[in-house]
């Protein structure tokens, strides 16, 4: 058995705590790619959240031979997601046994000992040696929608696709004021053509349109420019429509991976509008590759926007005025996904985020959606048919923002986190 020394206060303590229970472990830096067992440290360390993160990804790397079985460490914390890792792992590495131990407190070597028997499983363990295991729940249903004070919403990557439906449904049974934000700008439609949501037909209007000008376009200037008309069109076809739900909308540009493009936008909210009582964040992007071709760069760039980008938020405003918080995860931070395991982290931690603000809020609403693929959003054409060859059920735009909506302002507080793969019934 080998210990990674992430941690090396941590990485003694276990090897001398297992050396008690009669198993012989070695420490280094980095795994030798020759040992059965590898108790990966990575998740202890008291390292900035994505470098810990890529750790722990880089570590397994080192680490891959058939029949191993790895099992990441990690603290119970907000900002710990090393589950979507090893459910990631067991997808794209089926002769590799991963498992994610979260540790309550500090945890002995020779309890863990104890456990690794089932180092196939993610488990949460007790420093009395007990343990608990995630499982799916029962099957919930709508609940009527109470009638509440409108609140102040701040909606991130609502302003298109399918955060902006959710946000429609929202203020559609709770009416109050919508701040829409994204990095994307509120670009003006161009005088000169036609409106239309066709990306390829667009850039063939702004070519003819620019050539009419006497100018000669670049096809990568025509391609940023259509795509950021359409942007521009999208996010006033949002607010139109949450304005038409009897509700208030603004929009204002922010990166959520950026903490100063949060902290300006944040303060702008503060001076004209007052506190958030409302936080749907749906922020977020993909760079889908396998663990063995993930890039550092790649890998930030996911875990920036979704994840540090939550923390971003949280950091800069009153959470004590908060009332519903609602995150879009994603189902690979449950089950994994081959190409996912950054993804699948950074939702992850979302989930575990939510649990831990669900503690620091006991009256707030606090709802983490890990959410199947949906009609709309990041799935195509391609990827759709993909899904439904696979029977893989697709979220209706309609159906996944009614869930949103009933469950974020009607839900059972006790249900933080909820797997969404299918459809209510309306029987």
């Amino acid at each position: 058995m080998e210990v990674t020394l992430a941690e090396p206060a941590a990485a003694h303590a276990l090897q001398a705590g297992l050396a008690a229970a009669g198993i012989l472990a070695t420490l280094g830096q980095a795994p030798s790619g020759g040992a059965h067992t590898i108790l990966f440290t990575e998740g202890l360390a008291a390292t900035p959240m994505t470098a810990r993160h890529w750790a722990a990804l880089a570590a397994s790397r080192s680490a891959r031979r058939p029949g191993a079985q790895f099992i990441f460490l990690q603290t119970l914390s907000a900002d710990s997601g090393l589950e979507g890792l090893a459910r990631t792992l067991r997808r794209e590495w089926p002769d590799v046994a991963a498992a994610c131990w979260t540790l309550i407190e500090n945890i002995s070597g020779d309890v863990l000992a104890g456990w690794l028997a089932h180092g196939a499983e993610d488990l949460w363990l007790s420093p009395d040696g007990t343990a608990r295991r995630a499982a799916l729940g029962p099957f919930i249903a709508p609940r009527p929608i109470p009638l509440s004070a409108p609140g102040l919403w701040l909606v991130t990557g609502g302003a298109r696709g399918v955060t902006a439906n959710c946000a429609i449904e929202v203020a559609r049974q709770s009416g109050g004021t919508f701040l829409l934000a994204g990095r994307s700008a509120e670009t003006p439609w161009p005088a000169d053509v036609p409106e239309t949501a066709d990306l390829k037909s667009l850039r063939g209007l702004m070519a003819s349109a620019a050539v009419n000008r006497g100018e000669k376009p670049s096809p990568a200037g025509i391609d940023k420019t259509a795509r950021a008309a359409i942007a521009g069109m999208e996010i006033r076809a949002t607010l139109a429509e949450i304005r038409a739900a009897g509700a208030e909308a603004h929009y204002l540009p922010m990166d959520t991976s950026d903490p100063a493009s949060v902290e300006a936008a944040l303060a702008t909210i503060r001076q004209r509008f007052g506190a958030i009582t409302g936080l749907i964040h749906g922020a977020g992007v993909i760079a889908d590759r396998l663990v063995e071709e993930k890039t550092e760069a790649e890998f930030r760039r996911v875990l920036a926007t979704k994840a540090e980008g939550l923390f971003h938020i949280l950091a800069r405003i009153d959470r004590t005025a908060l009332r519903h918080v609602g995150l879009f995860s994603s189902a690979s931070a449950f089950f994994g996904n081959r190409g996912q395991s950054d993804y699948a982290m950074a939702n992850a931690i979302l989930a575990n985020a939510g649990r831990a603000l669900q503690a620091e809020l006991p009256a707030a609403q606090v709802k983490v959606f890990d959410w199947g693929p949906w009609e709309g959003g990041m799935v195509d054409a391609t990827l759709a048919s993909h899904f439904r060859q696979q029977g893989v059920p697709l979220i209706p735009l309609t159906e996944g923002a009614r869930i949103f909506a009933h469950e974020l302002l009607a839900g059972d507080p006790a249900d933080v986190e909820l797997v969404v793969g299918t459809v209510w019934s309306d029987t």
